[in-house]
């Protein structure tokens, strides 16, 4: 678990790089950035819950007079304001801005219409993205932000263990989804060639593909993982791709180390799949950054010049998709290191068929 006082640093950096980016205040509404920020992870309703983070300032927590008790429990944001069902709550948000004027760095998953009605109190103020501060905040994860992240694929790793030990002629693809746990594609033969697809009736035969892709996170961080196998004996053609993209992941994660760009990691795997012919079968980016969101910067694709930095996570999934046969993607956790790159999840060391 994240204790108390990381909370308390997240602020303090916010509040720096807020200073930074030249805004006056940060307006932050229930979102995974608000969790990062301050530990509450309520869901996002037409009654105001926010954060007010001044740049030189302690923050403000506004909540609908019913959540105070649930909201203290969850954050160490002390100054907490309540508003009750017949009152603004906008307008009285708009009293702890400060000023006359300034600048807003709004979350950037807010609802605009939130962003209106707040200014409607605060005309002389103007709102601006706070995607890239948050950005720079989340992209390198602390020490037990990584713990949690081991954690989340450790159990992640046990349920792939108990989905592949279920596997007979004729179970569904939905059948197996439905009991792995989290969110998952699961995908048997031909339909395992759409990149993302759905678990649907398709009954698993003998002698055909299997792709799994699942993620979850049991304690606020992700683990998102894709295994690809065969159940019975692998065609030669299945085996030549499957080699392939265990390669190309190879290449990927050994290209990561602090100081790269993230387009150069994309271009590492790239380079394996499509001098072997199969190119045009790699049909999206090597893979994006991972935590709190499944999916959150740093993005591994072409034309991101982000740099890595120790500690940032991310996923290499390469994939070739053969539409009406097949298909192979094969995903793991990694994480940059001060020299190079680690994998958070197993990587498989090879094909391991599925006997029947």
């Amino acid at each position: 678990m994240i204790e108390a006082k990381a909370f308390s640093e997240r602020i303090s950096r916010a509040r720096k790089k807020l200073a930074e980016s030249g805004a006056d205040m940060l307006f932050v509404t229930p979102s995974t950035n608000l969790f990062y920020l301050s530990g509450i992870s309520f869901h996002r309703s037409e009654r105001l819950t926010a954060v007010l983070l001044p740049k030189d300032g302690d923050p403000v927590l506004i909540v609908p007079a019913f959540e105070e008790t649930r909201a203290r429990s969850l954050t160490p944001i002390s100054n907490v304001v309540t508003w009750e069902e017949t009152e603004d709550a906008f307008r009285k948000a708009a009293g702890y801005l400060g000023a006359s004027r300034g600048v807003l760095s709004v979350e950037p998953s807010t609802a605009y219409d939130d962003v209106e009605k707040l200014l409607a109190h605060a005309s002389g103020w103007e709102a601006r993205s706070g995607a890239d501060l948050f950005a720079a905040m989340r992209m390198v994860k602390s020490p037990a932000e990584l713990d949690a992240m081991r954690r989340a694929v450790a159990t992640g790793v046990e349920r792939f263990r108990k989905a592949f030990a279920s596997l007979a002629p004729g179970v569904r693809e939905e059948e197996v989804s439905a009991r792995f746990g989290g969110e998952n594609v699961v995908q048997f033969g031909p339909s395992a060639a759409v990149p993302h697809g759905a678990a649907s009736a398709r009954a698993l035969s003998k002698n055909e593909a299997i792709l799994i892709d699942a993620w979850d996170n049991p304690e606020g961080y992700y683990y998102d993982i894709t295994r690809s196998t065969f159940y019975g004996t692998p065609t030669d053609e299945y085996r030549r791709v499957w080699d392939v993209v265990h390669a190309a992941q190879f290449a990927g994660i050994e290209a990561a180390r602090p100081g790269v760009k993230c387009s150069t990691v994309d271009a590492a795997a790239r380079a394996v799949i499509e001098k072997a012919g199969y190119g045009q079968y790699f049909t999206h980016r090597l893979g994006h950054g991972l935590g709190i969101d499944v999916h959150e910067p740093p993005y591994m694709v072409s034309g991101n010049d982000i740099l890595l930095e120790e500690g940032m996570t991310f996923t290499s999934e390469p994939g070739i998709y053969m539409l009406g046969k097949f298909g192979v993607r094969i995903e793991d956790d990694v994480v940059v290191t001060a020299t190079g790159a680690e994998t958070l999840s197993p990587r498989p060391q090879k094909l391991e068929p599925i006997p029947f």
